[in-house]
């Protein structure tokens, strides 16, 4: 029995020690974590400071981002809103445009119509002129015809006149000889009756 209770005894201390040494190791241990963990904060200090400045430089980019988002929102309103205003002047320029080619069209047309009318008056203008042209140069052929045959009568008629005249003032110079011999001879008569010579007065 005695035996066993020494062996029991040996057995404890060599357990103790082992205890101690785990203990000793685990407390070393303990202090060399502690230290790692008091390097890696000191360590981690400027990576932390780091990090809050990265936290604040993507609170405002984030703001930054929110900003440009809203104004990318407004410049798709501004484009919407220029795009409908041009839509409505490019409907009511294309409305103008129609109805002022509708009314360049009627214009066209009333003008064409009147343009067809002048043609029509002018050709008839135009006849009329050359019918009463023709109708002038009948006139004048006429006339003259007409002139040339009274001019013909006239001549005639003055031939006719005149050879009239011309016998009558024959037959009357005939006539006149006759009397002024009858009337010399019975002058020279007398003259002689009275002893007078008619060639020496």
């Amino acid at each position: 029995m005695p035996p066993k209770s020494k062996g029991k005894g040996k057995k404890g201390v060599k357990q103790q020690q082992k205890r101690d040494i785990a203990e000793s190791q685990t407390g070393e241990k303990c202090r060399k974590a502690a230290l790692e963990v008091d390097m890696l904060k000191e360590h981690l200090v400027p990576w932390r400071d780091m990090t809050w400045q990265a936290n604040a430089d993507n609170a405002g980019l984030k703001q930054r981002l929110w900003d440009l988002e809203k104004a990318l929102e407004q410049a798709r309103e501004d484009k919407r809103d220029i795009h409908e205003e041009m839509t409505r002047q490019c409907q009511e320029l294309q409305k103008q445009a129609a109805a002022h080619s509708q009314r360049l069209e009627a214009k066209v047309k009333t003008l064409q119509e009147q343009l067809a009318t002048r043609l029509r008056e002018s050709q008839q203008t135009q006849e009329m002129a050359t019918q009463a042209l023709a109708e002038r140069d009948r006139t004048i052929a006429q006339l003259q015809c007409r002139l040339d045959a009274m001019e013909r009568e006239y001549e005639k008629t003055l031939h006719g006149s005149l050879d009239l005249v011309l016998a009558k003032m024959a037959e009357a110079s005939q006539h006149w000889e006759e009397v002024a011999t009858t009337i010399a001879v019975e002058h020279k008569e007398r003259l002689q009756e009275f002893g007078l010579n008619p060639l020496e007065i």
